[in-house]
């Protein structure tokens, strides 16, 4: 996504680096006098991400690892306190998509080599590897809001569906909280906005997920109202293999990258719903993300198809500002 300005009258744009992806926090200041508030309110904001990618990472040595670590040894590790909240959010959501939406993916994402771009494979993992811990999953414990997980063998968490909409959120109320409510938080094209820039909607952009231009060809663009626009795309983590896409969004019934989308974006009040959503409409495929759409109660979605073609629900597309270049299907 791509933030498309107005006026940028006491528009203050701070980015830097976290969670592997460059963060982008943008807000709006009543006054001049107001500068150094905004400031603190967006060190604030880094510190949170800085914390979050640290401690909500499935490997390295936070919180989450460390749980990961003992689950996957065999032992019942207790929840990190400060992820409980994520964890039941993400576990709402596995149950509401029918386990489309599944975070107990860690083995599976490194087994891929998508946990880094620096451990990307060039050649699929064997089946029996797969197997292997899709029966460690299909043995793992439902998660039922207790202090303790497990035991599950061979089994850990990976919140990379759903932690940079959860997230996103939580940096807007920091800014609320620091009252500034006009503002925008992008994490890596995971992005919400809340409140308005100099009176006027934030106006955010849909790129193309396949462009090779620079800066990449738009779709589309639409007017923000206090909600999310997250994308998720087979265009940020893949290795090709004898003229096949393994891209990262990994369908948690066959252990394997799924097709037929090339990206499909969700527009919700709710980003962690619109992050976690989109990632099980994105398994779902072409032939059954509707439905599941219809149950997550998700009515405004766009979607490129591997075939190239375009479509947008109808909730959707009333809204959107279509690029003279491009056509977009409506469907219901």
């Amino acid at each position: 996504m791509k933030l498309l300005r107005g006026s940028n009258a006491r528009l203050i744009d701070q980015r830097f680096l976290a969670m592997g992806t460059e963060i982008s926090v943008k807000l709006v200041c009543g006054h001049r006098s107001q500068r150094n508030d905004a400031l603190l309110a967006i060190q604030n904001v880094t510190e949170l991400m800085h914390a979050f990618s640290r401690e909500a990472w499935a490997w390295g040595d936070g919180a989450l690892s460390k749980f990961n670590s003992a689950l996957s040894a065999g032992g019942t590790p207790k929840v990190p306190y400060g992820l409980r909240e994520l964890f039941t959010k993400a576990w709402k959501i596995h149950q509401q998509s029918g386990g489309l939406f599944e975070p107990r993916v860690a083995k599976l994402v490194r087994l891929w080599g998508f946990d880094d771009v620096a451990r990307l494979r060039d050649s699929p993992p064997t089946s029996s590897e797969i197997e292997t811990l899709l029966r460690a999953m299909s043995a793992a414990p439902n998660f039922t809001g207790a202090m303790y997980y497990g035991p599950a063998p061979n089994v850990s968490w990976d919140f990379g569906g759903i932690g940079k909409g959860y997230i996103v959120d939580k940096a807007l109320d920091i800014l609320r909280k620091h009252q500034f409510g006009d503002a925008v938080v992008d994490a890596g094209g995971n992005l919400a906005a809340r409140g308005a820039h100099h009176s006027r909607p934030w106006r955010v952009a849909i790129r193309d997920p396949r462009s090779s231009q620079d800066p990449r060809r738009l779709l589309a663009s639409l007017e923000v109202f206090n909600e999310a626009v997250i994308t998720h795309g087979d265009d940020q983590r893949y290795f090709e293999f004898e003229g096949r896409r393994y891209s990262h969004i990994l369908h948690p019934k066959t252990g394997v990258p799924v097709q037929g989308f090339r990206s499909l974006t969700v527009v919700h009040s709710d980003a962690t719903l619109a992050d976690a959503g989109g990632a099980a409409l994105f398994v779902a495929g072409p032939d059954s993300w509707r439905a599941l759409a219809k149950k997550l109660d998700i009515d405004q979605i766009l979607i490129a198809k591997d075939n190239g073609v375009i479509q947008a629900t109808s909730a959707l597309a009333r809204r959107l500002s279509v690029e003279p270049d491009v056509r977009i299907e409506v469907i219901d």
